[in-house]
């Protein structure tokens, strides 16, 4: 993952490249927390670019969010590809996250509800003690 900040006025924009997990979520956290420093502080975190979105990752945005609204502040979720909203949809925490600029409708964003990925036919079950061999 690499994380770049830009200004725009009283804005900070952090732009999120490559893979969120375990080994690197902290890291936006403890930006967030370092931009916290500022009063009223607006905080944009860019995830166009974002290719893996693990369960740390949403701890970190939750984090992040929870220390900018502590002193204050906004913390805004732009571009989140549709691969970072299924994971905050079944994760449930979409209706704790600002988000802007997504394409999914007004359901899975507010009230993070996500249509379910479609399923793949099962193959037919063998009865129980039965073998394939054993049929004619």
């Amino acid at each position: 993952m690499s994380l770049s900040l830009s200004h725009d006025g009283a804005v900070s924009r952090i732009r999120v490249v490559g893979e969120i997990d375990m080994s690197n979520a902290h890291l936006l956290t403890e930006l967030v927390e370092f931009l916290c420093r500022t009063p009223t502080p607006l905080v944009v975190v860019d995830l166009a670019a974002v290719r893996f979105f693990g369960a740390h990752a949403v701890s970190a945005l939750l984090a992040a969010g929870h220390l900018v609204a502590e002193v204050g502040g906004r913390l805004t979720l732009r571009d989140p590809s549709p691969f970072v909203l299924r994971v905050l949809g079944v994760a449930g925490v979409l209706g704790h996250l600002n988000l802007h600029g997504t394409s999914t409708p007004n359901a899975a964003r507010v009230g993070g509800v996500v249509p379910p990925l479609p399923r793949r036919a099962a193959p037919p079950r063998q009865p129980l003690g039965t073998s394939v061999a054993a049929q004619p």
